[in-house]
């Protein structure tokens, strides 16, 4: 039973949705409408498909940004520090699924993969008459993507301390 909730959450069609939704945050906010680099769609998986780290995600307001998200880690009510410290063990783990969601995000014209790195996502129109888990995946990913543009990719690396 456990193994197919796992198989169900981590599929990469799911991926590829989640990914392409972090891309159209990554655009709204950052400042130039700049376009959010390959490497760092390595990362979105690892947060949003992964339980713990979603629940701080979702609790974390979407004005408060990544800085205050990674904060909530070292909380001394929540103390989880070690689940900061595995975003990058897991997108080690995760690379797989998220190069699988990554080429079906492309072969399904969600994201276009430039050949100097950037990803373009092809629509901004919101999915719809999607079930409430996958709408809250998708919200997930935005807030990720709208944080992670108001950042340059090192502050990101240094915030979440993972090596890209």
């Amino acid at each position: 039973m456990l193994a197919r909730e796992a198989q169900n959450i981590q599929n990469p069609a799911l991926g590829a949705a989640v990914l392409w939704r972090f891309c159209c945050g990554y655009i709204e906010a950052h400042p130039e409408s700049d376009l959010p680099r390959l490497p760092l769609l390595f990362l979105v998986l690892p947060i949003v498909l992964h339980q713990a780290t979603a629940e701080l995600l979702r609790r974390t307001r979407s004005s408060s940004g990544l800085r205050a998200f990674a904060s909530k880690f070292g909380d001394s009510q929540i103390s989880k520090q070690d689940l900061l410290l595995q975003i990058n063990e897991r997108a080690i783990r995760w690379r797989a699924l998220s190069l699988q969601s990554i080429e079906l995000a492309a072969a399904g014209h969600l994201i276009h993969l430039s050949n100097d790195g950037v990803v373009i996502p092809l629509s901004r129109t919101k999915a719809r008459g999607l079930p409430d888990e996958v709408k809250q995946l998708l919200a997930d990913a935005e807030k990720l993507g709208a944080w992670c543009g108001q950042l340059t990719l090192h502050e990101i690396t240094t915030t979440l301390k993972v090596r890209l």
